[in-house]
């Protein structure tokens, strides 16, 4: 644990996670079948470990509206306004007004993919998990309150409603996907539980578990389909649920390990961890804003190879999220804006 409360490998654990993120949205199918086993569910198991369960409801949804949704919103108006701002210089001001009006009808439905039934839905992006997380934190708190068997059911029935109803019509706010998220929330609620249990286990126990853990992880990789909580698509179910828990566990020991034994790169991404939302944010701009997909293509027809070209995205990205995460860090109005001066220790 840091000097300051935080719990360092934690902070490292989201620090890969929001990597990950990243690297999840290059489209590139082999490094997808490994980050979505494990990317946005260890954010909602995070959050459910540390869930303030001390708060009034009241005040808990005001904490989460300001350390989420103001994030969103002030993330949003940036994507309108460098929206436009990219159509009025490429094609002028008439499509440059179309376009801002298309990121403000993304920013007001909160959808992480476009849709086209019954109505075109422009997607937001990587935001909707604000949404989704936000959801699933209000409805995890409330159901505290009631008793076990009944917040099982309930845990159940939200799950079954998100996963079962995208098929249907996709509502707006991503509050379907908060509803799968509620889930992976409550597991990760489950597991403060259980930490002394746990702790009790001999180094014989944990080393045989870890082993299970890698080999799930590794067979929910080879055999990955689908595990888009975007779209409350949970792949094979239930199967794929114990994957991404063990997948989850895996990154978690790894974290342990890199703070252990080294120093420049858990202090790396710890920082990272802890500034993940400012990662995110900045993200989703440069991935709604900047033709990357064009730049993937004129690196091709320069003769750059293909994966080499997926290596200089990725540099180009990195080089733009860090250094601007690095100021957001040091700018007092920027994190007050962002919630940060309230934020919990280890809480999303």
């Amino acid at each position: 644990m840091t000097t300051t409360g935080r719990i360092k490998y934690i902070d490292i654990t989201r620090g890969i996670a929001i990597l990950c993120i990243v690297l999840g949205h290059l489209g590139n199918s082999q490094i997808n079948r490994i980050v979505f086993t494990f990317h946005v569910p260890i954010f909602f198991f995070i959050t459910g470990y540390f869930i303030n369960n001390k708060l009034m409801i009241r005040d808990f949804i005001k904490y989460k509206v300001k350390t989420l949704l103001i994030p969103y919103v002030c993330t949003c108006i940036v994507i309108i306004f460098l929206g436009g701002l990219e159509y009025f210089i490429f094609y002028g001001a008439g499509d440059a007004k179309k376009a801002m009006l298309g990121w403000v009808y993304a920013s007001v439905y909160g959808a992480g993919d476009a849709y086209v039934e019954p109505f075109y839905i422009k997607a937001i992006g990587a935001i909707w998990f604000l949404w989704a997380i936000f959801w699933g934190s209000i409805f995890l708190r409330g159901l505290l309150n009631v008793k076990t068997g009944t917040r099982i059911l309930l845990v159940l029935v939200l799950f079954f409603i998100g996963s079962w109803s995208r098929k249907l019509f996709w509502f707006p706010l991503s509050i379907q996907a908060g509803c799968c998220a509620t889930l992976f929330v409550y597991l990760g609620y489950l597991l403060k539980n259980i930490k002394k249990q746990l702790k009790e286990l001999t180094i014989e126990v944990k080393t045989v578990l870890s082993i299970l853990a890698l080999a799930v992880w590794f067979s929910f990789i080879k055999n990955f389909q689908s595990f888009w909580l975007v779209h409350c698509d949970i792949g094979r179910g239930v199967i794929d649920i114990i994957g991404c828990i063990c997948g989850c566990y895996i990154v978690v020991l790894i974290a342990k390990y890199i703070e252990k034994h080294t120093i420049y790169l858990s202090n790396s991404l710890s920082f990272f961890g802890r500034y993940s939302l400012f990662m995110l944010c900045i993200h989703m701009i440069e991935l709604d804003t900047l033709p990357w997909g064009w730049v993937q293509q004129s690196l091709i027809v320069y003769g750059i190879a293909e994966n080499f070209g997926l290596i200089l995205v990725i540099i180009g990205k990195f080089f733009i999220i860090i250094p601007i995460t690095i100021v957001c860090s040091k700018l007092d109005f920027v994190r007050r804006l962002f919630g940060f001066s309230s934020i919990k220790t280890g809480e999303v």
